[in-house]
């Protein structure tokens, strides 16, 4: 008898899989379970529950968010960045990606990048003592977007997303500590709420 035959008829239960993925620190550690679960479900034909387990694991890590429509007003948004630019957690106009990013996904922002610009400058931020300028700011967002594939998508996938070490991963990882910070910010103000 092979050892494959001998492990052939055993099985663990999903719940305790789940678990162990559950119990990692973050995603990136208990997505090697989340993979092989789902892998071995889709090969086995049961498609949904791979998909479930998935969803769970995901969900477990990032919660889905509910924006509060009525909270973040021009007043909010403008006060949040102020600050965010006072201490320097914004220090240049390329991390207007994260503030892209976040206000998009979580806040109703438009998802065109010149419609983006023209909402941001409308609040009237000041960076290095200048004015924004619409035209600056849309190049920067545009061109910073495109510096790393991870950028594009949503918030979501960056905080699944586990860098190589071929990447550039200082692109990226600037960005997320921003869109982190501001996601912080959200949640302590409840202008996101976890459901």
């Amino acid at each position: 008898m092979s050892n494959q035959e001998e492990f052939e008829n055993e099985s663990i239960p999903v719940t305790y899989c789940l678990e162990d993925a559950m119990s990692c620190p973050e995603y990136r550690d208990a997505r090697p379970i989340e993979m092989m679960l789902s892998q071995y479900y889709y090969k086995s034909g049961n498609v949904k529950l791979g998909s479930l387990v998935s969803e769970k694991i995901r969900n477990h890590f990032t919660p889905p968010e509910r924006f509060n429509r009525s909270m973040l007003t021009n007043v909010d948004a403008k006060q949040i960045l102020t600050d965010m630019i006072k201490k320097g957690n914004i220090d240049g106009q390329y991390h207007f990606v994260a503030v892209y990013r976040i206000f998009t996904d979580f806040c109703n922002y438009p998802k065109e990048f010149t419609s983006f610009s023209r909402r941001i400058i409308q609040l009237e931020l000041e960076l290095d003592g200048k004015l924004l300028e619409y035209d600056s700011l849309r190049q920067s967002v545009q061109k910073g977007i495109k510096s790393h594939p991870i950028l594009i998508m949503p918030y979501k996938r960056w905080v699944e997303h586990k860098p190589t070490g071929d990447e550039r991963f200082n692109t990226f990882n600037r960005q997320k500590v921003v869109a982190d910070k501001l996601m912080k910010i959200l949640r302590d103000r409840k202008i996101l709420l976890k459901e």
